[in-house]
């Protein structure tokens, strides 16, 4: 639950009135399908008590180092000249039309934070390609298919044009090398690999684009072979999987609303046959199947009322769909290394049973998963006027507040319905949640001091007591939001804000490695 201005985001969790459509707030009561006490439920499996990280999109913006060939964060083709429409080959490669030329960015906007140095841009086919924008200093080398360029990292990034290509052996296979790293064993930074460490667990979702995702049919997932990664279809899984092994942690994936079941064997198959047999693997049907902000709320709602399943429509077709998503995992992957998640709403335990007990979805399940975030209410437009006259320490003692008080009581009532279903309590996104919404994004006042709160060395204690209270209510599994983030009008959420960012600095990062570390 976080606010963004696109679709890789969530919106604030203000009011479940307004996320339901009035259901949930005339709504209190049990569902008619629940009982009191505690749930015969069939064993689970185990869930870890460590702490995860969500990875984000992959972009041509995205501070996370990634890949040692930059080119697969570069943003899609922008054509130049003709009729202002761009042909490609069905590998996705750019095909130039009369007049045209075309142009892509790759490392932009870092604020200068990317490795510096010699840079080898190399390709195959015919025709010409020049890299020499923004922060390339000169171009040192060139060669049939092959640049050297020096980059001295700032604000521009690393520009790429096309300036022709012969359709018949179109320019493919584009790959920018950071400095050193030409033709590496690894296609992962490892910088970006050693960070991680001590996840237990990395979520997938945004790197998997399953907000709003259109993918349906397994032929048209993305391949290892796609000439970027930063494209509305995501990161393939095969390259998912690798990370996972690299990395040594356990995946969590989320199978987009629209795939087919041929998808999700086809899904499942391939991580069975890549994945190191040691590793656990974290599924969830699509995300956040309750906010409207999202497609695929409306979908299950439309599709719920299409089968006459009653109120409320979205959360009764979740977990419909949940759990034949989870059947096929079941077949196609096996039980052994498998947790099967549900998602709800943190703040509202009524819409948890709603989803655990149509069909007896808990059944097929071995953990609920909920997003614990606190601090979301200081975005809230009603209340800016009030919160910009605090100060960072005052800001700082209201979330203390928050936390020992209004969030552990969340936590609580939402650990207690775990347990009566018998599953485990697990956080699928948390932290901080300081961010302007509803219009209040855009003053300036309460973004910096946003910012303030979230730099002070104070948060390594809040994020540590929350985390003590989540473990403290039987929580177990916490993935935290996020990785590597930069600061902005839409939030904070980078536990680094660059890749490279001294640890000193980052104290929520700080906080991660070491309360993870002990767990």
């Amino acid at each position: 639950m976080r606010a963004t201005p696109t679709s890789n985001g969530s919106l604030s969790s203000i009011l479940a009135v307004c996320l339901f459509g009035g259901i949930v707030g005339c709504s209190p009561a049990p569902s008619a399908n629940s009982t009191e006490g505690a749930i015969d439920a069939p064993p689970r499996h185990s869930v870890s008590h460590g702490l995860g990280l969500h990875l984000a999109a992959v972009q041509d913006w995205s501070r996370e180092w990634a890949f040692v060939d930059a080119f697969k964060g570069a943003r899609e083709w922008t054509p130049v000249g003709g009729d202002g429409k761009l042909a490609f080959d069905k590998n996705g490669n750019p095909l130039l039309g009369s007049g045209q030329t075309a142009w892509t960015l790759l490392l932009r906007e870092l604020g200068g934070h990317y490795p510096a140095g010699k840079y080898t841009v190399t390709w195959k086919g015919t025709g010409e390609l020049e890299a020499r924008r923004w922060d390339v200093t000169r171009v040192i080398a060139t060669a049939k298919g092959r640049a050297e360029i020096d980059v001295r990292p700032d604000d521009g990034g690393i520009q790429i044009d096309l300036k022709s290509t012969d359709p018949k052996d179109p320019i493919r296979e584009i790959q920018a090398w950071m400095p050193g790293f030409e033709n590496a064993k690894s296609p992962f930074h490892p910088l970006f690999v050693k960070r991680l460490t001590p996840a237990k667990v990395v979520r997938f979702m945004d790197w998997q684009r399953t907000n709003n995702s259109t993918l349906s049919k397994w032929a048209d997932r993305p391949k290892p072979t796609d000439p970027t990664y930063a494209t509305e279809r995501g990161v393939p899984v095969e390259i998912m999987v690798a990370l996972a092994n690299s990395a040594k942690v356990d995946p969590w994936f989320c199978m987009p609303h629209l795939a087919d079941d041929d998808y999700v064997k086809n899904f499942a198959r391939m991580v069975k046959t890549e994945l190191d047999p040691s590793r656990t693997v974290y599924v969830e049907f699509s995300n956040e199947v309750w906010n409207w902000q999202f497609n695929q709320t409306s979908w299950a709602r439309d599709r719920g009322k299409e089968r006459k399943l009653g109120q409320p429509e979205h959360a009764r077709c979740y977990s419909e769909r949940a759990i034949e998503v989870m059947k096929i995992w079941e077949q196609e992957f096996g039980r052994d290394r498998l947790v099967r998640v549900l998602g709800s709403q943190a703040a509202v335990p009524w819409l948890t049973e709603q989803i655990l007990t149509w069909k007896d979805a808990y059944k097929h399940a071995d953990a609920l998963a909920i997003a614990p975030y606190f601090g979301h209410e200081y975005g809230d437009p009603k209340k800016v006027d009030a919160t910009v006259k605090m100060s960072p320490a005052q800001l700082l003692d209201a979330l203390d507040k928050e936390i020992d008080g209004p969030n552990r009581d969340v936590i609580r009532k939402q650990a207690e319905v775990a347990k009566k279903y018998k599953l485990g309590l697990i956080a699928y996104e948390g932290g901080q949640h300081l961010v302007g919404h509803g219009g209040a994004e855009n003053n300036a006042d309460l973004m910096n001091l946003f910012h303030a709160a979230n730099r002070d060395p104070r948060m390594y204690d809040l994020y540590a007591k929350h985390l003590r209270h989540w473990a403290d209510a039987g929580g177990e599994l916490y993935v935290l939001f996020n990785y590597v983030t930069a600061p902005g009008k839409w939030g904070s959420w980078g536990l680094l804000e660059y890749q490279d960012q001294p640890i000193t600095e980052a104290h929520k990062y700080r906080a991660f490695v070491d309360i993870g570390s002990k767990r």
